[in-house]
């Protein structure tokens, strides 16, 4: 298994070297920068970014405004959204400021739409990593977990309980029994596992 990039290492791929004055002007050098970290054509930048500044000037989204404006991105019901987004904020906001900056916002809508598997489950484990301290815990699967559940409507928990699930993914997860899953074991394990996967990536 391969290592990941930690957020330090993400933290660099989408520093943008944009002057404060000037936040809501590309130039061509950040064009090209973001066109080759995110596989976006130009026109798809300048759209995005036409969006992003649209009703947020100062160039970054705290968690309230990440949240409505994630609901550009989904077909599903701002009901369904509204806990997930919350935890895909934590995935997308990479260097843990409490902002989303518009690098930040674009490699990851990049990533989670249209990047390979190990990319997306990259992302889905911050979600799960609620104290960003590189493994995720049982405490921890399940808070998201009922978030998937509401993201996905599904009504008869009572069949299979989001906690059922998070106590029988923690036993695959955890191959080395020690009470916490690294990245590795996260994304080894589901890259696998389609059934798992489906119920508990938010990125499919």
């Amino acid at each position: 298994m391969g290592t990941h990039k930690s957020k330090l290492e993400k933290r660099r791929t989408v520093n943008i070297d944009i002057d404060p004055q000037h936040r809501t002007y590309l130039s061509e050098r950040d064009v090209a920068f973001l066109s080759s970290q995110t596989g976006l054509s130009r026109e798809e930048i300048y759209d995005w970014h036409l969006k992003f500044f649209q009703d947020n000037p100062d160039g970054r989204l705290d968690r309230f405004q990440f949240r409505k404006f994630y609901q550009l991105l989904r077909d599903e019901s701002p009901e369904r959204l509204e806990n997930i987004c919350d935890h895909v904020f934590r995935a997308f906001d990479v260097d843990g400021n409490g902002f989303v900056e518009f690098g930040e916002f674009l490699l990851g809508f990049a990533i989670c739409s249209r990047g390979d598997l190990k990319s997306r489950l990259d992302y889905a484990f911050e979600c799960y990593d609620l104290d960003s301290n590189g493994y995720i815990t049982l405490d921890e699967i399940c808070p998201v977990l009922n978030a998937m559940y509401t993201l996905m409507g599904i009504k008869h928990i009572k069949d299979y309980p989001p906690e059922a699930v998070a106590k029988d993914l923690m036993k695959k997860l955890d191959t080395s029994n020690d009470g916490k899953v690294s990245k590795d074991e996260f994304i080894y394990f589901l890259t696998k596992e389609g059934i798992y996967r489906n119920t508990v990536n938010p990125f499919n």
